[in-house]
């Protein structure tokens, strides 16, 4: 089994612990690439991956930043283009760390500056609380963050 499918089954699985669209209702592709352009870098795939096919949404009530599919002039909350933006104005993270969930008990973030497999544009997961991987692609993180809760 892939690692899509295996996340697949995990969420559909979780029940309420899990707050995603329904797997096919994801954010469009020109969304992705507007959110890509304005970033300036492009997003790991496996992170395209879930957006496209589960939207956002929360495990456990904490937020996966997405992409709201709004102006991101406009736009607040959890859209990671507001976010990103947003912490790089305020100067709370270095330029190469995206936040992509502020959970009750840890900061996780993208590093830009590591980069495991050009080829599959993926990038690692590290924990602000120790400055460590979490996890190698966001396709492990959300499996974490789903089955540490679980337990």
């Amino acid at each position: 089994m892939n690692k899509y499918e295996d996340i697949k089954r995990i969420i559909a699985e979780a029940g309420n612990s899990v707050d995603f669209a329904d797997y096919g209702d994801g954010i469009s592709e020109e969304w992705i690439i507007k959110a890509e352009d304005r970033l300036g870098f492009n997003l790991p795939n496996s992170y395209k991956w879930w957006l496209s096919n589960y939207s956002g949404g929360e495990i456990f009530g904490e937020e996966i930043f997405s992409i709201y599919e709004q102006d991101f002039d406009t736009v607040v909350g959890g859209d990671i283009v507001y976010m990103y933006e947003l912490n790089k104005k305020n100067k709370y993270f270095d330029d190469d760390k995206v936040v992509i969930c502020e959970s009750s008990d840890d900061i996780f973030y993208f590093d830009l500056s590591i980069s495991l497999e050009e080829d599959e544009n993926e990038i690692p997961i590290y924990s602000l609380n120790n400055n460590k991987k979490y996890a190698d692609d966001f396709i492990e993180f959300l499996k974490k963050r789903i089955t540490a809760n679980n337990q």
